[in-house]
């Protein structure tokens, strides 16, 4: 290898050897990422920085659901530490026992579909609730029959399938007195939890 100045980083001596090896043998250079090639503690921090993802926006994405639902009564969006959840009333958003989406629903929906395809690096995971009325099992299967409904929905909306998800919890967690009409209407509602992928 030729005499090289002091001064010239260890990353791109080695880099440099490895170009001049292939040149002589007309082997092809290896590249950073299959050359083995790791880079020395407090030399190589400018070349892992820029081999690292930006980190997720959660405020501006936070930012952009409260704006798109500011006129929503009844809409919550909470920071959690994995992410962001956002409660959205679907009292009306569905016919009773049934899963097909309602267009008050779909009208919501539609308000969030911009804001997720703005934000493709966040993962959707849809569940449903339903109020306390009747059997329990029932409820738990309506509720995810309808998170799958709404994963249908985002999907043909241009929402990338792999970043949907649908669960179903029933009746197990009221937010409100199932005993009361209005009680059991905020019961039943869609939660949309937003993750990194």
């Amino acid at each position: 290898m030729p005499n090289l100045p002091f001064s010239i980083p260890v990353r791109l001596r080695v880099l440099f050897a490895s170009l001049l090896f292939a040149g002589c043998t007309g082997v092809p250079a290896p590249t950073q990422e299959h050359s083995g090639f790791t880079p020395p503690p407090g030399n190589g921090a400018s070349f892992s920085a820029t081999r690292q993802a930006a980190a997720p926006d959660w405020a501006g994405l936070q930012h952009e659901l409260e704006t798109a639902l500011r006129e929503i009564p009844d809409n919550r969006i909470a920071h959690l530490p994995e992410g962001l959840r956002a409660s959205l009333p679907a009292a009306d958003g569905f016919a009773s026992g049934q899963a097909e989406i309602r267009p008050p629903l779909a009208a919501l929906l539609q308000r969030v579909v911009p804001v997720f395809q703005r934000h493709a690096w966040a993962g959707i995971r849809i569940v449903g609730h339903t109020d306390g009325q009747g059997s329990e099992m029932r409820n738990l299967d309506l509720s995810f029959r309808r998170a799958e409904a709404v994963v249908e929905y985002l999907r043909q909306q241009g929402i990338e399938f792999g970043r949907l998800s649908a669960d179903g919890r029933g009746e197990a967690d009221p937010i409100a007195d199932n005993a009361k009409p209005e009680g059991r209407a905020r019961n039943r509602r869609i939660e949309i939890f937003l993750n990194p992928r």
